[in-house]
């Protein structure tokens, strides 16, 4: 009796063995990059009903919609820079050889469509190019109410250095000394739900069934996690 106690013990312990030993065989090199709080501002992102370009590099010839930088001194965040720090991240991943990328909220900053319109082609051109899959959540700097609301920023670069409002609705407010006449556009008001997940529907925020969800992601496998630090 005690033999065949023994003997379904090591056949139990063999079992778990070769379940961890094919588990590991299996799942040693998924690797997951998480980027959070992108922030992304598309400062080189066109309005789809104004004309307006934003300020001209003398150097390049570009135009780019900028925040000024007292906005940046006066804020928690910084704006400018994130659209270079995510792409670099991206590159950075792709060079390490990682296909799935997990973005935990806040990819955008206030959920304007122009920004989420530019976050979507810089993800399609990863997909395209490396393919890369992402998954994506919101989080309270993505859509800041469940509807789209109305949105003012008064904080743009503009000519001569002043500052450059840029609303999605006219306004009566004084305009300063040091502001310029404000540029109406949709683009710059605050998506909802609804707005934002059809925008990137196809890219992101649903499953796609070219991949397994039989199981949870982060059930009985082991994973390495690259952390990517905003700089």
């Amino acid at each position: 009796m005690k033999f065949q106690k023994n003997l379904v013990f090591v056949i139990i312990l063999l079992i778990l063995v070769s379940c961890k030993t094919n588990q590991e065989a299996v799942y040693d090199n998924a690797r997951i990059a998480f980027i959070a709080d992108a922030h992304l501002q598309d400062i080189f992102g066109e309005f789809q009903d104004n004309d307006y370009k934003g300020v001209k590099n003398p150097l390049t010839g570009e135009y780019a919609n900028i925040r000024t930088m007292d906005s940046q001194l006066q804020s928690t965040r910084i704006f400018n820079e994130n659209y270079f720090a995510l792409i670099s991240a991206l590159n950075d991943v792709a060079n390490r050889g990682i296909k799935t990328v997990v973005l935990p909220g806040d990819f955008s900053d206030d959920g304007q469509p122009i920004h989420i319109r530019g976050l979507r082609r810089i993800l399609n051109e990863f997909n395209d190019t490396h393919g890369m899959s992402f998954f994506v959540t919101t989080g309270n700097h993505d859509a800041v109410r469940p509807f789209s609301q109305d949105a003012t920023k008064t904080d743009f670069l503009g000519k001569n250095g002043k500052e450059q409002i840029i609303s999605s609705v006219k306004t009566n407010s004084p305009i300063l000394e040091n502001q310029l006449e404000p540029i109406v556009t949709s683009d710059i008001k605050n998506w909802g739900y609804e707005e934002m997940m059809t925008e990137m529907v196809i890219l992101v925020f649903f499953q796609k069934q070219t991949i397994c969800t039989g199981k949870p992601l982060f059930q009985n496998i082991i994973i390495k996690i690259i952390i990517m630090k905003k700089l």
